[in-house]
């Protein structure tokens, strides 16, 4: 499969997401914007959702390479909220769309898929017990995830202090009096 093919799918993908949201666009509108055929679209991709899904795991898998020459957990922090704020435009697309269920669950796994593989990473000779990590991982994705929805597309948020109030959450700082 033709990683540079799925890259021009989903780049076109998002530019038209900015251009016009998520439920306008159809396979036809993306194959002509990508000047291939019906066939090559679903060679790769079996729906218009397959291609959020196949552009979030990149996006992870580019981040969690990245965060893993970061040593300290304020900065992977940052760099996850900066990205959720740097791709506020197309992830506001995506939640107004009606497929928002569909889209938040994705963005949720890609988040728990994440923070496992740096886990996975970072701690290679911890043992865990599986099920009550996968669990807690699970909470703090869907949590994170959902203050990312909402605070990142306010004009006024202050990607290292949220990044700051999201670890010390994870870390059971939260409450601590200052």
């Amino acid at each position: 499969m033709s990683t540079n093919m799925k890259n021009v799918i989903a780049e076109t993908f998002f530019a038209m997401v900015k251009e016009k949201g998520v439920d306008k666009i159809t396979v036809k509108d993306l194959v002509e914007n990508c000047h291939i055929s019906r066939q090559t679209f679903y060679y790769h991709f079996q729906d218009i959702l397959d291609v959020v899904e196949w552009s979030a795991r990149r996006g992870i898998q580019r981040a969690v390479e990245m965060t893993l020459e970061i040593r300290t957990p304020e900065l992977v922090m940052e760099k996850v909220v900066e990205a959720a704020r740097d791709n506020w435009e197309i992830m506001d697309s995506l939640m107004k769309s009606q497929k928002r269920e569909y889209i938040e669950r994705i963005f949720a796994n890609t988040l728990r898929d994440y923070v496992l593989e740096l886990v996975a990473k970072n701690a290679p000779g911890m043992t865990f017990n599986y099920d009550d990590t996968v669990v807690a991982i699970q909470f703090y994705a869907h949590g994170i995830a959902g203050v990312l929805m909402e605070q990142c597309g306010k004009p006024d948020c202050d990607t290292k202090r949220l990044a700051g109030q999201l670890l010390g959450l994870i870390q059971g700082r939260a409450f601590e009096s200052k």
